[in-house]
């Protein structure tokens, strides 16, 4: 049963995170020297069922939700935006996801507010690290920038993924209460 229930959770979170990917706010106006960005919250649902089960699902929500955006609606180079996407949401709920995982064992384990936010702040740190490494390596030279011009996207591009961690933190722990119980059951 738990398996059929996962499974199913899996999918309903994947298809809910592709549907958010599709909505995506044009934040370039805050960052002049990188004016394509757009903020998303397609991460959330990964993040919501990596808490109570550990990081295969949420990695699992993850890779579907680009798959789905790389078929239906990718308009980057080589789906150099879902990659990045996919290693950026991985960084950030993976930290949280691993201390719930431990800390549960085989029991039952309530995460507190202020536990979700020091993983989560550990988790927007450890996205920007994953991402400065990942547009360096991959992202940017599939757009043809060459080596000597990257740190000058990169600078530009690191504080939206600061940004976007911090509230993506806010949005985690404002749901996670309130469907911790529906997630849980």
């Amino acid at each position: 049963m738990k398996n059929t229930k996962l499974m199913t959770l899996v999918g309903i979170m994947s298809a809910l995170a592709f549907v958010l990917y599709l909505i995506e706010i044009p934040v370039g106006f805050l960052f002049p020297a990188a004016p394509f960005l757009k903020m998303d919250f397609s991460d959330i649902p990964a993040i919501l069922l990596s808490i109570p089960f550990g990081p295969i699902p949420g990695i699992l929500v993850e890779l579907f939700k680009n798959i789905l955006h790389f078929f239906f609606k990718s308009d980057t180079p080589a789906a150099s935006g879902e990659i990045a996407n996919f290693f950026a949401g991985i960084a950030y709920f993976l930290p949280l996801s691993i201390f719930v995982y431990f800390k549960k064992g085989n029991g039952s384990y309530k995460l507190n507010i202020k536990q979700s936010g020091f993983f989560l702040l550990i988790g927007t740190i450890a996205m920007a690290v994953v991402m400065m490494i990942i547009n360096y390596y991959i992202t940017l030279p599939l757009y043809g920038i060459p080596a000597a011009d990257r740190w000058t996207f990169i600078n530009a591009i690191t504080p939206f993924n600061l940004l976007k961690g911090v509230l993506l933190m806010i949005v985690t722990i404002l749901l996670y209460p309130r469907l911790a119980k529906f997630l849980n059951e």
